[in-house]
């Protein structure tokens, strides 16, 4: 059974107080261990998610593991190493897809799975906007269904412009969901170990519960591409 080990969550928690060059090179071996361990619990989680997403079928892990250290060069935050795991699931790519799909975040304080699209391409976020204002039934019906519901509140208030997008009447009944930046979808949790045994199980449900938006926005994408 697919599990995150103690061992990763200690070396995620240490690695908060020394965020430093000289302390992740005197516990490299270490790390090597848990980011093996992250990446076999990533790599049965894709097992899982191509078993109900045929988009996936061609991924390989490799290409959705997010790498520990930071891009510091344009940043005030100098500490060089990320202190959590990502992994991000999606076609044509990974994470380095424009496409939507599934992200898994491990962080020894607070964990969260979701699914959508971040950042999309200025293009795309129009074509999705549009999509939904002239589907809204569609929409609403995705993420107020029940299964979506025992995980997910909604779209994500990452950012939300604050007047309507321009080319859309104010007088939409559901111009707030509209003024999202971002359409995703996030479940956090703090992990306890009894919920450990099954994590695999736990995410894979959830993010199964998110692939009606994720279909959704990719629809939208590919017919703007067609």
């Amino acid at each position: 059974m697919a599990k995150i080990y103690p061992e990763t969550f200690q070396f995620l928690f240490e690695l908060k107080k020394n965020n430093n060059r000289e302390w992740f090179q005197e516990h490299k071996q270490g790390y090597l261990r848990i980011r093996r361990n992250f990446e076999e619990f990533s790599a049965t989680l894709l097992e899982n998610l191509q078993s109900f997403d045929e988009a996936l079928q061609n991924l390989e892990v490799k290409q959705c593991f997010f790498r520990i250290y930071r891009d510091i060069r344009f940043s005030p935050n100098k500490e060089p190493y990320k202190t959590h795991f990502g992994v991000y699931f999606a076609k044509n790519g990974g994470k380095n897809s424009h496409f939507a799909g599934y992200y898994f975040h491990l962080d020894p304080e607070k964990s969260f799975f979701g699914g959508g699209i971040y950042m999309p391409l200025p293009e795309y976020l129009k074509a999705i906007r549009k999509e939904i204002f002239y589907q809204i039934d569609e929409f609403k019906a995705i993420i107020d269904a029940p299964d979506y519901r025992k995980y997910y509140d909604g779209i994500e208030d990452i950012e939300k412009l604050k007047k309507p997008p321009a080319g859309f009447p104010k007088n939409f009944p559901d111009i707030e969901l509209l003024k999202h930046k971002h359409f995703f979808s996030s479940h956090y949790f703090n992990l306890h170990e009894e919920l450990n045994v099954d994590l695999i199980k736990y995410v894979t449900n959830g993010l199964k519960a998110v692939k009606p938006l994720v279909d959704f926005v990719n629809y939208t994408i590919g017919e703007l591409k067609n």
